[in-house]
């Protein structure tokens, strides 16, 4: 138990990226947090650590200045929440199961990302002296405890006022368009957030939100104008995104994770080749055979969004990779 609550919060990544050694390490200190829980649970949160990075990354390399942040899944989290605070996005895993896309994803990360790099962050700083208070009387009574109340209080503390939540789904929904999202689909899970969490749907939820309700239609708004561009991408075949230039590729991490590769292609078990593969891609983003073959794995198993996001970014770090583009449209029913 111990071991699980000091795994609960579970940093994702540093843009820019960390170096190849302390890249792993934090998949050594990953698979540590991970050990003890059963092996269904793990292979869950490596899937959701990896969607959590996809669509992170991708968003990161589309702001012109993107923010030195930590993304961190909260593991074991399971209200529907999503915040910031200094240097940390944090994302429940609550969240991840609610998000249906990473169209829908994105906009939660534009969003939250939005509030850092509008300087919203360090304006809404509130005093810290309850939550410092609040950590103390975690620590002692569970392990780790002080800083999962530290860091989930730091962001409830956070308020921002209704004019800056506005005005950060107006610039997360365009990062998040950047970025190569469907602005639709995006603007969507805030409809889905009023239906599915009532308690939304007010302006009273989580201080000073406007409602689910209100951001939904300005959002919607904003997406139509969009989405025709949108559509216009995707009639071209463009692959969605940004060019990866922002992300050069590590020569040193990539070796490191071609074991994992390797292993993976020597493995009959669908399950492990996939753990191996988020592995190695999280040491190694930019490898678009590995993003290829991991998509076929999933495509085998009957997870066909996981493929199509796959395929995707196999297409994105090389767009004339063999078969990928009659697959993904196959998959899409193009």
């Amino acid at each position: 138990m111990a071991r699980w609550v000091a795994g609960f919060l579970l940093c994702l990544f540093v843009f820019p990226l960390l170096t190849a050694a302390a890249q792993r390490r934090s998949q050594d200190d990953l698979e540590e947090a991970l050990r003890d829980l059963p092996p269904a649970q793990r292979a869950e949160y490596r899937r959701q650590l990896l969607h959590l990075d996809r669509v992170s990354r991708r968003l990161l390399q589309t702001i012109p200045t993107p923010p030195q942040v930590n993304i961190v899944f909260a593991a074991g989290e399971q209200s529907i929440n999503a915040g910031t605070t200094f240097g940390k996005v944090i994302v429940s895993e609550g969240m991840l199961r609610f998000v249906q896309s990473d169209d829908e994803l994105a906009m939660i990360l534009g969003h939250e990302l939005a509030h850092q790099t509008l300087g919203h962050v360090s304006r809404g700083a509130m005093n810290n002296v309850l939550l410092n208070l609040g950590s103390i009387i975690a620590g002692s009574f569970i392990p780790g405890g002080d800083a999962v109340t530290g860091l989930f209080g730091q962001m409830v503390l956070n308020h921002f006022n209704q004019d800056q939540e506005r005005a950060a789904d107006h610039v997360g929904l365009r990062y998040a368009y950047d970025a190569g999202y469907d602005p639709q689909a995006a603007a969507y899970v805030m409809r889905r957030m009023a239906e599915e969490v009532p308690e939304t749907a007010n302006a009273g939820f989580f201080s000073s939100h406007p409602s689910s309700v209100e951001r939904f239609a300005t959002l919607q708004r904003e997406a139509e104008e969009l989405s025709s561009h949108h559509a216009v991408r995707r009639t071209e075949r463009e692959i969605p995104g940004p060019k990866p230039v922002a992300l050069k590729r590590n020569e040193k991490a990539c070796r490191q994770a071609h074991p994992f590769f390797y292993q993976a292609q020597e493995t009959k078990n669908p399950d492990r080749r996939i753990a191996l593969y988020q592995r190695g891609l999280r040491l190694c983003p930019q490898s678009p055979r590995a993003h290829a073959e991991l998509a076929q794995i999933y495509a085998d198993v009957g997870e066909r969004r996981e493929a199509i996001e796959e395929y995707r970014e196999a297409l994105r770090y090389d767009p004339d990779y063999p078969g990928v583009r009659n697959r993904l449209a196959k998959l899409e029913g193009r």
